[in-house]
């Protein structure tokens, strides 16, 4: 893709969903928060190239910073998208990030050393896992990445339910009212943000134009749902993948292929099969992001068309 100027027709930010809290405040006493808003930055390019907006869905323990650079300081796939002539929503799931869960609990004197109890947390061991040795990702910048994990306040109940790569129901609500606001869209997903998109297309197949899932957690149960729509779905997988594991395995790349096998509108695509090696799971911030956001937008343009 290239790296000329970006050329930008609009940019703004919003929230949508959320709920209200009654609160007590030591400034103002009774107040009302609301909570489990979503956050949603948008950018346009000043040429629009195709015919959907793309929504970028981010993964367990991250936020939308995951697409917006590289912990190198690379353009990241939001960047490359809007150069390409797509019209780019980012999204921070519900309770993550800029959509802010509610901290009313905490204050400066609760201890911040370790992690809560009923909270997902990312450090040095998962960045490693992610990112699996393959010689992709810019290592050298670990610090930078780890940086940017969020706790995960909806991983608890989905690892009680034996699988950490369930998405959180809660970020439902908000994206569908996104989809009415922009949609029909497209989706590109990542790891447990996969799980939401075989949701939202469920939920909402006249708003989903169709799929790309990045090394989605869980693709069965999930895209073979009797009830998924009949959508162009395209699923990436990179290198290294695990036999076997709660998420992220081999096991997740035969049921893509199994489903595939059964439904003429979905693609898998394993990088290596097409020369390319050395992804692990981040394949957004690896060192050849480019040539792959070059490659989901020549899929999307030959396969979601309006």
């Amino acid at each position: 893709m290239s790296d000329g100027p970006l050329r930008v027709a609009k940019l703004e930010s919003f929230y949508l969903g959320g709920a209200p809290l009654p609160v007590d405040t030591p400034m103002h006493g009774g107040d009302e928060m609301i909570v489990g808003a979503m956050y949603v930055q948008h950018i346009a390019p000043a040429e629009i190239s195709f015919p959907y907006p793309v929504v970028f869905i981010h993964g367990g323990m991250h936020t939308g910073v995951t697409w917006e650079t590289t912990p190198d300081g690379r353009a990241g796939w939001q960047t490359l998208f809007v150069r390409a002539g797509f019209d780019t929503y980012v999204v921070d799931q519900p309770y993550r990030g800029r959509s802010a869960p509610d901290l009313t609990a905490l204050a400066p004197s609760v201890p911040s050393s370790g992690p809560a109890p009923q909270v997902a947390v990312g450090g040095r061991a998962i960045a490693e896992f992610l990112h699996r040795g393959g010689g992709r990702f810019p290592s050298h910048r670990t610090d930078h990445y780890v940086k940017q994990f969020w706790p995960d306040f909806g991983m608890v109940a989905a690892v009680e339910q034996g699988h950490p790569g369930i998405s959180d129901p809660r970020a439902v609500p908000p994206m569908l009212e996104l989809l009415d606001r922009v949609g029909p869209a497209a989706l590109v997903t990542h790891s447990q943000g996969g799980d939401l998109g075989w949701r939202l297309a469920v939920a909402a197949p006249e708003k989903i134009a169709g799929i790309v899932a990045v090394e989605p957690s869980r693709t069965s149960p999930g895209l073979d749902d009797p009830a998924f729509p009949d959508i162009p779905v395209c699923v990436i997988w990179g290198d290294n993948t695990p036999d076997a594991g709660p998420v992220l395995s081999k096991i997740d790349v035969d049921a893509g292929r199994a489903i595939a096998a059964h439904r003429r509108n979905v693609t898998i695509d394993v990088l290596p099969e097409a020369g390319i090696t050395g992804n692990g799971h981040m394949l957004m911030m690896e060192s050849n992001n480019a040539e792959i956001a070059q490659r989901i937008a020549g899929w999307l343009r030959a396969n979601v068309r309006g």
